[in-house]
């Protein structure tokens, strides 16, 4: 029987167990979840089964809102029952399957917290899920709590770590025919293959995921799943497919009033369309995306929305609105940077507390062991060990006191030193942020010129504030400050010019570059160099080809001295911007600050070697 409470009516709290519960905002398939748990709930007076009927909401429910909340009653209710039980070897049946309970109600409090953003508090949930699920040696949902700190390691880019716990989940969900983490740990391999742009070994993964979800008839999955498929696909460029499996996940969450996820969806077919030039579809798709984010305060899909948004409006070139929506876009795209940067320090902090913490755990254990192990023998041995014991306390308090000035120095010196990264970060993030800003006022402003000669001056200028703004955005992406991995750098400059020159030909790059790293000072000439190079051969190198290669090797050939030729396949050499233009000028700038030369080869196409010599780039 609903209750009414100014004006809203909530189900009865003495059955329903929770507080102001809406049921007519719950979909049907919701409804029956609920209302066949709660009968069984009813039906039994034992504590197991009880349990078991509430886990079922939480495992089956799409509603996040309702399953949330029945997962904290369940752990509320457990946290209660077991006060005062240890865990232990001799745990009584009833009390190790509380304790499983338990820890299922803790890996969801970690999912739930991980996916609003929280990586710190989430990573001491999954610790503290997977210590009671290890001491209890639970086979079910342990390889899932693995699975879970995997995404984890995954959404903050560490990927070694990543693929680490996602395999080691796959291979106990094998073992112990747990399907439905199967399924996870094999989508979640997907996207690690997708994100390095493995895409056939991606499609495998995924593939078989879905497979194992449909025999499962895990319908929430088999949606996540539609999605990363679909964006295997865009990647590939088969549009088709890709709209096709976007469309059935999104046809799945809006069944199950699965809001976040059908902006996701709504999102990803905007971006088909875009590249399609169905703006009229793509707008659609964005406004509905853009409003069900903004419901949901799911703020990287608001990113993404108005990225697709402003997208549009430069399609059809409505350049007042793609101007404001550029602002939107990087007022929100910059907050998430901060909070992203802030989290980085603060996951790395958790981190090490957490390792100390396993130390401290892992030296009682062991202090245990040898008490019992004195406790065994005679008298003479336990003598002998108390005053061994006492001698090692008594040099271990002296060497501890040397230890905690040290460490306190040592903390003291790595806090300063975390204070400047992240001013560093924040300095390199600005200076990206305001070069975008140059460059999208100087497209906009092209807009409205009508000489095609200076319309392409101005798109040479903007190629060379993105070349400026790329490395900048690498500069505040890497651990390291000074440093930059120069092939990482060169191959990304490179594929990202060879994009944004729309030159509609199978232009592809060949790269040989060192695995090196160099500083800023280096690499900004060295950046703007090539940037100049390859434009200029995409502008003249296959005018009458319809497909073609640009060339760089990078190779080091002394202890400080480093060669680059790179060029064009083309139809052959063809000057930059005749032999006094700005291309040529700009080239022999930054040629003499690297202290290096510049020449012609004389080979098939159009190349250039380039001669340089670096300094300690510490």
């Amino acid at each position: 029987m609903p209750i009414s409470v100014f004006g809203q009516k909530y189900a009865n709290k003495d059955y329903y167990l929770i507080d102001s519960l809406e049921l007519d905002k719950l979909s049907d398939a919701d409804k029956l979840i609920l209302n066949k748990a709660l009968t069984n709930y009813y039906k039994t007076d034992l504590d197991s089964l009880k349990l078991k009927h509430i886990n079922s909401i939480i495992e089956l429910s799409w509603d996040e809102k309702l399953w949330t909340r029945y997962n904290s009653w369940m752990n509320q209710y457990l946290t209660n029952k077991l006060k005062g039980v240890g865990l232990s070897k001799k745990l009584t049946p009833e009390n190790k399957l509380l304790f499983s309970y338990l820890a299922a109600t803790i890996n969801n409090k970690a999912i739930i917290t991980h996916e609003k953003g929280n990586y710190v508090q989430a990573l001491k949930y999954y610790h503290e899920c997977i210590a009671i699920q290890e001491q209890i040696k639970d086979s079910v949902l342990l390889p899932e709590a693995y699975n879970n700190l995997g995404s984890l390691y995954h959404d903050i880019r560490n990927y070694k770590k990543a693929e680490h716990f996602y395999s080691k989940s796959l291979l106990l969900c094998k073992k112990y025919n747990n399907y439905r983490c199967v399924a996870m740990a094999l989508t979640n391999l997907g996207q690690i293959f997708s994100d390095r742009k493995e895409l056939d070994s991606a499609l495998n993964y995924l593939e078989r995921s879905l497979r194992v979800r449909e025999f499962s008839e895990e319908t929430y999955g088999i949606g996540i799943t539609y999605d990363l498929i679909g964006e295997v696909y865009f990647r590939k460029n088969d549009y088709a497919k890709a709209i096709d499996y976007y469309t059935k996940s999104l046809e799945l969450e809006r069944k199950h009033n699965d809001y976040k996820g059908a902006a996701i969806s709504l999102i990803y077919l905007g971006n088909v369309y875009v590249q399609q030039k169905k703006y009229k579809e793509a707008k659609i798709k964005g406004l509905e995306a853009l409003e069900l984010a903004q419901k949901e305060k799911a703020l990287e899909s608001q990113v993404k929305a108005t990225k697709l948004l402003r997208d549009v409006y430069l399609g059809v070139e409505n350049w007042k609105e793609a101007f404001a929506m550029e602002q939107h876009y990087s007022k929100l795209k910059d907050s998430i940077q901060n909070d992203r940067i802030e989290e980085s320090i603060l996951i790395k902090q958790a981190s090490f507390d957490l390792e100390q913490k396993q130390k401290e755990i892992a030296l009682l254990s062991a202090k245990n062991d040898l008490q019992k192990l004195t406790l065994r023998n005679n008298k003479i041995v336990l003598c002998i060990a108390i005053i061994g014991i006492f001698l090692i306390s008594l040099i271990a308090f002296f060497t501890r006191r040397v230890l905690n000035k040290n460490k306190q120095a040592s903390r003291l010196l790595s806090q300063q030193n975390e204070e400047k990264q992240v001013m560093m970060k924040e300095i390199h993030h600005r200076v990206k942020n305001n070069l975008q800003v140059v460059n999208s006022l100087l497209r906009l402003q092209s807009y409205e010129v009508e000489d095609t000669r200076v319309v392409e001056m101005f798109k040479n200028t903007q190629r060379r504030v993105l070349s400026m703004a790329k490395l900048h955005e690498n500069m505040y992406s890497t651990e390291n400050l000074k440093l930059i991995n120069v092939r990482k750098h060169l191959t990304e400059l490179v594929s990202d010019i060879i994009t944004s020159y729309g030159l509609g030909k199978d232009i592809n790059s060949k790269m040989n570059i060192i695995d090196e790293e160099f500083s800023i000072k280096t690499l900004l000439p060295l950046s703007l160099i090539v940037n100049e190079i390859i434009t200029n051969s995409l502008k003249y190198a296959f005018t009458h080809k319809d497909a073609g290669s640009v060339i760089l090797e990078l190779k080091k050939v002394g202890h400080q001295d480093f060669e680059m030729i790179i060029g064009d396949n083309g139809i052959g050499f063809h000057p930059l911007d005749e032999s006094s233009g700005l291309g040529t000028k700009l080239i022999n700038i930054f040629t003499r600050q690297l202290g290096g030369s510049i020449k012609i080869l004389n080979k098939k196409g159009a190349f250039y070697l380039l001669k340089f010599k670096i300094d300690d780039e510490l």
